[in-house]
């Protein structure tokens, strides 16, 4: 571990740790020499992240838990803090995903049971950990959304919709918090390899994610630690799609536009979002 960490023995609880972005940014806080806290529904994963961090980093605790259930979210903080008696950073980054068109017969349902997850569990564990922060005069809320949180793809209405409402809670928790020492955050990154997707047909994969190569876990942990580090209220990951927001933002026929050409290999490789290989051809 280096001497110079700019986390140490900071208490940081990371939702959704047991694969993917969770997972590599848990490993990055610990690096940083922070107390990890692993949270997610996946026991035995857990146990295997906790494993490789115990490498150079003892301090990390396993907390099985589903965040869309309330009960299980308020015995998790119970447990932090009975072990580490508080609580810096809050990584929430559980959630799930679906592919499919708004007319398709199980958009509703699953819809639905995205948004218990993905929306209402990031709502959940902040209005449990936030009083916490608010004695200790001090924290870091750090909330994982998406490009489509920015602007919605075709097929990824559902999906979307959810990263939209955890774009606007955090708006607000941010300006309500304003002056109390505890400071909020937002990532947006496109599209990453995890097994998020791993379910998705290649041919299912909306348009545009068809010729796009993936940005890995790592990339997105980094932005994650250095944002908190730096208490950047919003971050978007990589460049590229900042293109597409400013355009989404002046029209959104643009925005449209430039979503339906990012299907198009070669518009794809001159923006530097196609490197050759697409998600289904890239292992992690």
């Amino acid at each position: 571990m280096s001497e110079k960490v700019r986390f140490k023995d900071k208490v940081v609880v990371v939702t959704g740790a047991s694969s993917g972005i969770g997972q590599a940014t848990a490993l990055e806080f610990a690096r940083e020499g922070a107390k990890t806290v692993l949270v997610s529904r996946s026991a035995d994963k857990l146990a295997r992240v906790a494993d490789e961090i115990r490498n150079f980093n003892p301090n990390t605790l396993v907390i099985p838990t589903d965040v869309s259930d309330a009960h299980q979210v308020r015995q998790m903080v119970k447990t932090v803090l009975e072990e580490f008696g508080r609580i810096d950073v809050l990584f929430n980054n559980a959630g799930s995903s679906f592919v499919g068109r708004v007319e398709d017969s199980n958009f509703l349902e699953n819809t639905r049971e995205m948004m218990e997850v993905d929306y209402f569990g990031t709502i959940m564990v902040t209005k449990e950990i936030l009083p916490i922060m608010k004695e200790q005069g001090e924290g870091n809320i750090m909330n994982m959304s998406s490009v489509v949180g920015r602007k919605a793809f075709p097929h990824f209405g559902g999906y979307s919709s959810a990263m939209h409402a955890i774009s606007a809670f955090t708006d607000s928790l941010r300006q309500e918090l304003r002056s109390s020492g505890i400071k909020v955050s937002i990532i947006h990154p496109a599209l990453t390899r995890t097994p998020l997707l791993d379910h998705v047909r290649p041919e299912d994969m909306p348009p545009p994610f068809r010729s796009m190569t993936p940005i890995t876990v790592d990339s997105v942990a980094k932005a994650v630690v250095n944002g908190v580090y730096y208490n950047q209220a919003r971050i978007v990951l990589p460049f590229q799609p900042k293109v597409l927001m400013l355009a989404d933002a002046i029209s959104p026929h643009i925005g449209d536009m430039i979503v339906r050409l990012l299907a198009n290999k070669i518009f794809a490789r001159l923006l530097g979002t196609y490197r050759g290989k697409v998600y289904h051809e890239i292992s992690y």
